[in-house]
């Protein structure tokens, strides 16, 4: 199993409309929660895992029982490039191809700390999430340097 950077361990809120997806989901609070070895979001509970590409590599077919046995893991990879002063895990379901992948960095912004949940291989930020709901409504939709929008990617 994956050991979740200490940073990133703990919950977190957001009030983000998350306009930059287009969502219609408008004003509420979201709430997410790293654990040593697991994220858990509103739906789900993941268990995040290192990927035995060795295995993958020997399996291209994976059995009912494996799919069942496997369907909350999610493989990790640790992004070797900051973007934009932020580094990133990338979580992408266990048996999933990459284009389906959801990344969170910390970093700090107006002087807190923050996770940034972004989407694609270019990062595109969903959401931001603080560490009290007051923060996540004090900052709801705010743009700061440090996140990647839709127009850069353009």
């Amino acid at each position: 199993m994956y050991i979740v950077p200490t940073k990133l361990q703990g919950k977190w809120y957001s009030m983000d409309k998350n306009r930059r997806t287009h969502s219609k989901d408008t004003n509420q609070l979201r709430k997410i929660e790293f654990g040593t070895h697991t994220l858990t979001t509103e739906d789900h509970q993941y268990e995040i895992h290192i990927l035995d590409k060795e295995y993958f590599e020997k399996h291209q077919q994976f059995s009912n029982d494996y799919l069942n046995d496997t369907h909350t893991w999610v493989k990790v990879f640790n992004n070797t490039e900051a973007l934009k002063g932020v580094n990133y895990i990338t979580l992408i379901g266990w048996t999933a191809k990459d284009e389906h992948q959801a990344s969170y960095g910390y970093t700090i912004l107006d002087r807190h700390p923050v996770v940034i949940l972004a989407s694609g291989q270019g990062k595109l930020t969903d959401q931001v999430y603080w560490k009290t709901p007051d923060l996540a409504k004090k900052h709801q939709d705010q743009n700061f340097d440090k996140l990647i929008t839709k127009a850069e990617n353009n």
